[in-house]
Formats: structure tokens, sequence, C-alpha cells
């Protein structure tokens, strides 16, 4: 859909965003502006599955450029709108980032958006001091994804804020028998956590 047809359909009051303020028609616009920004090089898209909810949980150092990084990465190679984890509960600012897939970073939230059959991308604790280092994994996001039985893959990023090329590989679902198997198992978080700094190329013991 061209910029002028979306400005057109916007003035006469006729477009659409869905319950969790998803303006797909402004994606649609703006994504190439992103393609100006950041040139991405993508592995392992093809493990992203093409229909049904998913958790897609990436490392994070700096500023907030990585998670839409990563939406842009995965809308281009697979096909898929990833709804980002981490929007601000706060006027003006809040609404403007929905319109571009975010959503709150709550566990309710994220399950609901889960069940809807959406691509959630979750970011691990930010580790701005070591490069290598690896964040730790939000547990409640693990628990609500497990429960609800989709799969989650680990999301390795390689890249600098402010720089313009990114390298994003995505890597193959987690078993779902990690662990002792219970949603909020410490250890499938761990298991992922050290799935992401291997995609990275870190230890997997920095936090």
């Amino acid at each position: 859909m061209s910029a002028v047809s979306v400005v057109r359909r916007r003035l006469a009051g006729d477009f659409e965003v869905d319950e969790w303020g998803l303006d797909a028609d402004a994606v649609s616009v703006l994504s190439p502006l992103f393609g100006l920004r950041w040139s991405i090089d993508v592995s392992g898209a093809a493990s992203v599955p093409r229909s049904g909810g998913a958790l897609l949980v990436h490392n994070r150092r700096f500023g907030r450029s990585e998670p839409f990084v990563v939406a842009r990465a995965v809308r281009l190679e697979a096909g898929r709108q990833v709804r980002v984890a981490g929007a601000p509960d706060v006027p003006v600012v809040g609404p403007a980032v929905r319109r571009l897939g975010a959503v709150l970073h709550q566990s309710d939230e994220i399950a609901s958006v889960l069940r809807a059959g959406h691509v959630v991308a979750v970011g691990l604790g930010r580790t701005p001091s070591k490069r290598s280092a690896v964040g730790a994994v939000d547990v409640d996001s693990m628990a609500e994804a497990r429960r609800i039985g989709v799969p989650v893959h680990p999301v390795g990023l390689i890249g600098r804020e402010h720089r313009r090329r990114w390298r994003v590989a995505i890597g193959t679902a987690m078993g779902t028998e990690w662990g002792t198997g219970e949603p909020d198992d410490p250890g499938a978080a761990e298991a992922v956590r050290v799935a992401v700094a291997g995609l990275i190329g870190a230890d997997g013991a920095g936090r």
C-alpha cells in the first residue's frame, strides 16, 4: 500500500488498529524507511513458524533499536509481523510505538498476544559493560509461552546502536522437554539464555 493511499484513508477516517494498537498499514509504509536506517543480514528465518504464536528471545546491550531490528528481520525474511515487548505505558509515546507493533512488557499482555497467534519479541536483560555478556531471561514471559505451548526461539543480534549494519541469527525452537517441564522452571530460562549466547559467540556466562 502506498504512502499516499494510507494518508488518504486516514483523512477519511478509514483505517483500523487491532486490539493492541497495531496499525498494519502504517508499518507497511514505514518499513522501507527502516531499510534506509539499517542493513540487516538474517540467518535461520526459516525456523520461524509461518502461522501461530511464537516467542523470540533476543540479547540486548544499548539503546532501543534491537527489538525493532528483530522485527524488521523477521518481517522481511519470514513474512511475520512481530510484536515487540516494551511499549511504555505513558501517553503519546506508548500509543505511537503500539502503532508499530509494540506491546507492554507484561506477562498477561504477552500471553494474550501469543494466544492470538502473534510472534512476540522479548529482550534479555541489558548488558552495557561487556559485549559477550548475555542478560537474564524474563522468566514470566517464558512461563506464559510454555503454558500456551508456543515455540520459543533464541535470537542473537550482533551490531551496535547508531551503526547501520546488524546481523540477526534466529535459532531453532527450544524443545519442550527442558528442565523439569514446569512452565516457570528456571532451567528452561537458562537454556534459552545459553542458546542466545551461543548464537552471538559469547561464553554464556556473562549476565
